[in-house]
């Protein structure tokens, strides 16, 4: 084999010291090999010896430092920094309501609720680790992980419904003991299972649309109904209808999917509690039929927002009317804080992140690599709108955490470990395919 030859194995190896990614060597060298064995066939075939042959393709190949430096130039490691200085963006005005919140709390009761910018600061470091790991894995493996993320999903579910702790109000989200909200970790295993296997079963032409709806929406919507929990539902549903219509360019038939089932859980929850849903329902459509019950929250935003004007009334503001303003929300309570201005320059930096999500997915070419972006985007687009729409009291109140910025620990875990993940993609961008190049 050409390999073997010592001057064939210094070059390679002076080509390969250039480049710094040390994941692509072997592609590299299997490439480079091939082409050098071509050569040197062809000389031989002209009656050189293999000596003379090796000697010659070399030659033809350039020098290896100078190629080597080219190819690395071509397939380094790209770095999305639109994206992570977007994150870090979000971070620190996550850190930094958390001070003024702190500080709200404080003059609100004596002793207030202490260290929440300290946990905020924890779970991001934490949440960083997460993100370091998956943007230097390699994410094509996770293709033939797949089916078993699909089971741990549905296996952990079925144990946090059976034994987990109850918590916000009855609702099982942790699983056994731990803090660990397994009903958020559940949708984007769900959904990450999703890419791979609706690619691979869409490739396969076999009884696609059955297998789909009975994997990705009739289980998830069993599980999640039972919980219940009727916003992972929702966000759950976007993502999977947008990953389906993506794969199928079949967008009917995906929303029809997708929409059939949050129009049925809807209709179900309905039938299960009626006088409930419809002072829910009556509540956020006209809040002055029950201002002291379900419609006092809906009053209260309108009014903290209304009342910001352009500069709100600053740091560690007081609205002792305002309920869990370090979760789902906070951004009523930074516009409240901190004016209208800073709400709306909040709203254009989601919009920007999700387009910076966007612009990541038209720049790779892998398809499975693809697919997780889409999951991805639309998963955090959904959040980020809904929190949005929510805080404008646009969309009825239920507990959803602003990505990024509102407290807890589990859904920040997670947030920085799926941006690791797109960001992990757009690293390779340039570093797969390497056959094309050459």
């Amino acid at each position: 084999m050409i390999r073997e030859h010592e001057n064939v194995r210094d070059y390679l190896s002076s080509v390969c010291f250039q480049i710094r990614a040390r994941e692509l060597h072997k592609d590299i060298r299997r490439e480079l090999e091939s082409h050098l064995e071509e050569l040197v066939l062809d000389k031989e075939a002209e009656g050189a010896s293999r000596e003379e042959a090796v000697a010659w393709a070399i030659r033809q190949m350039g020098d290896p430092v100078t190629v080597g430096r080219e190819l690395h130039r071509i397939h380094r490691p790209r770095m999305h920094w639109g994206l992570l200085l977007g994150l870090i963006a979000f971070l620190g005005l996550g850190v930094f309501a958390m001070f003024s919140i702190g500080s709200s709390y404080g003059r609100l009761r004596s002793g207030g609720i202490g260290g929440l910018a300290f946990d905020k600061m924890i779970f991001i470091g934490m949440g960083f680790l997460g993100l370091l790991a998956f943007y230097f894995m390699d994410y094509r493996k996770l293709k033939a992980w797949s089916l078993f993320m699909y089971g741990v999903a549905a296996v952990g579910m079925i144990c946090t419904i059976l034994f987990g702790p109850q918590v916000y109000g009855g609702a099982r989200r942790a699983i056994f003991i731990t803090r660990i909200d397994w009903t958020a970790l559940s949708s984007y295993l769900f959904i990450i299972a999703a890419a791979g296997l609706l690619l691979d079963w869409w490739e396969q032409k076999r009884r696609f649309w059955l297998k789909s709806i009975v994997a990705f929406v009739l289980v998830p919507f069993t599980l999640y109904a039972i919980m219940p929990s009727l916003s992972t539902l929702l966000f759950y549903l976007i993502g999977y209808g947008s990953l389906c219509g993506v794969i199928t360019r079949k967008w009917w038939l995906a929303l029809l999917q997708a929409g059939g089932i949050l129009l049925l859980s809807g209709v179900m929850a309905a039938m299960a509690s009626p006088l409930y849903m419809k002072n829910r329902l009556s509540a956020f459509l006209n809040p002055v039929i029950d201002p002291s019950g379900a419609g006092y929250m809906y009053i209260q935003m309108k009014a903290a927002i209304s009342s910001a004007g352009w500069w709100g009334y600053g740091f560690g503001a007081v609205n002792p009317k305002l309920q869990y303003i370090h979760g789902e929300l906070i951004l009523t309570y930074l516009v409240f804080s901190f004016g209208w201005g800073v709400g709306i320059v909040i709203a254009g930096a989601a919009v920007y992140f999700v387009a910076r999500m966007l612009h990541s997915l038209g720049q790779v070419r892998d398809t499975y690599g693809k697919m997780l972006i889409v999951a991805a985007t639309s998963l955090i687009g959904a959040q980020f709108g809904y929190c949005i729409g929510m805080s404008l009291g646009l969309l009825p109140i239920t507990s959803v955490a602003f990505p990024f910025v509102s407290y807890g620990g589990t859904h920040i875990l997670i947030e920085m470990a799926v941006v690791g993940l797109v960001l992990g993609i757009y690293r390779r961008k340039d570093m797969i395919r390497l056959g094309r190049t050459f």
